[in-house]
């Protein structure tokens, strides 16, 4: 994984839609349990996220850079 993108709310999200998806493949039902609450854990991080990046001018990084998901490519 590159660069640190933990401040990143779309990081956790993503990883939140991972799990569920692998989740889905899942057959047994301690597992899929476990899985969906990884998941749910993933979504209290992006929140968590979210309201910190809420906090800070333009939504940026503690150093004033943007996030991965606020950087758009150039070329």
């Amino acid at each position: 994984m590159p660069g640190r993108v933990t401040g990143d709310p779309q990081h956790w999200r993503d990883r939140a839609a991972q799990m569920r998806a692998l989740a889905r493949t899942m057959k047994d039902p301690e597992v899929i349990i476990l899985m969906t609450d990884l998941a749910a854990d993933y979504e209290k991080l992006a929140d968590r996220a979210a309201a910190k990046m809420a906090k800070l001018p333009s939504g940026r990084g503690r150093h004033g850079k943007a996030l991965p998901s606020q950087r758009r490519l150039v070329g």
